[in-house]
């Protein structure tokens, strides 16, 4: 028999919903609503006409509060059976009542729910896709850092890889609780201590005895993650020194059982390395295309300094510009030919009418 994953999927889930399992919490703890504790076993009109009329007396008295003087009125055995049918009925109808309330309660709970699902599907969808790679990079990254401390026998460094896990965890614990803490209660969030600012209570006045000086930011949360954070940020550290310390003492340790070949060999490709860096640093310096005689300070400059050579050559026309030796023509611009033209007619207006 070929069990593919589907198939054991579909056993797994059909074993779960055949056995009755007793969870430590439920979905109704969340939402906030909760069925009645115990399920109240009410007496029929029936089950009432059967019984004898020192037992109705009797359960009217230990259930329903009857007073022996208001017994003692009741003299005919269908007003006990109405008395008792009525008070029963009661007992049912309230919880009835509650039963209703709950469930039409969790019922529209359960339709916004449905319905925001449905419409921000696509923005869930994408975070789905980003939380998974931000999971695996977060698997890889973890992967690794153990793997390095395999390698160099580092103890103390998986240590610290342990630590910044079960504090990686305690972070996430503690956004969910933030986050889910806008919109629900529950005994499972993060235990933050409560640190409120209350800004009412320090313009003091009539503001201090108000009530909206009860109204404060709970920083609590803040001051728990941001110790939260140096610590990680320390035990990274720390981590990363134990780390360079087991390669430094891995690399001596190689280093002094090395032969002279290996040796020799190690330097050669050392030398062959700083080589390499070094032609890479020439090639990436670059070439100046401008023309030799740009690069000579400008006529002010020689003024000042006396004689000098000549920048640029003028016995060239408006369309080349450089020394004698190279010419170097400038780009033709239409804008300037047409202002040309334009000129050349308005000058002609005024000769004509001179």
């Amino acid at each position: 028999m070929n069990l593919s994953i589907k198939n054991v999927i579909r056993l797994l889930l059909a074993l779960v919903l055949t056995c009755q399992i007793s969870y430590a919490w439920e979905w109704s703890d969340f939402v906030g609503s909760h069925m009645p504790s115990t399920v109240v076993a009410t007496l029929s009109l029936e089950q009432v006409s059967d019984m004898r009329a020192r037992d109705i007396k009797r359960r009217l008295a230990r259930n329903h509060g009857y007073s022996a003087e208001e017994l003692a009125r009741i003299l005919d055995k269908k007003e006990l059976i109405h008395a008792l049918a009525f008070e029963e009925e009661k007992i049912r109808l309230k919880y009835e009542d509650e039963v209703k309330r709950v469930l039409l309660k969790r019922g529209i709970i359960t339709a916004i729910i449905l319905v925001l699902v449905i419409i921000c599907w696509p923005l869930l969808q994408h975070a789905y896709e980003v939380a998974s790679v931000n999971f695996v990079v977060y698997t890889d990254r973890k992967r690794h850092e153990v793997h390095r401390c395999w390698e160099l026998k580092s103890y103390a460094g998986m240590v610290g890889c342990m630590i910044m896990f079960v504090l990686d965890l305690m972070q996430a614990w503690l956004t969910a609780s933030i986050l889910l803490s806008w919109v629900m209660r529950s005994k499972y969030f993060f235990p933050t201590p409560s640190l409120p600012l209350r800004p009412g209570q320090l313009m003091g006045g009539e503001i201090a005895r108000s009530p909206m000086a009860n109204y404060g930011l709970n920083v609590g949360p803040m001051v728990v993650s941001w110790g939260m954070r140096f610590v990680y940020g320390r035990i990274e550290s720390w981590t990363g020194r134990e780390l360079s310390r087991a390669h430094q003492t891995q690399r001596r340790a190689a280093r002094e059982n090395e032969s002279e070949q290996e040796r020799a060999a190690r330097k050669a490709r050392k030398q062959a390395r700083r080589e390499e860096r070094e032609r890479q640093a020439t090639m990436h310096v670059p070439n100046s295309k401008l023309p030799p005689d740009w690069m000579q300070p400008n006529n002010t400059d020689l003024d000042k300094q006396g004689d000098g050579p000549v920048p640029f050559s003028t016995a060239h026309n408006d369309q080349t510009i450089g020394s004698e030796d190279k010419m170097y023509p400038l780009p033709n611009s239409k804008e300037h030919e047409e202002f040309l033209e334009q000129l050349d007619c308005h000058i002609s207006e005024f000769d004509e009418l001179d």
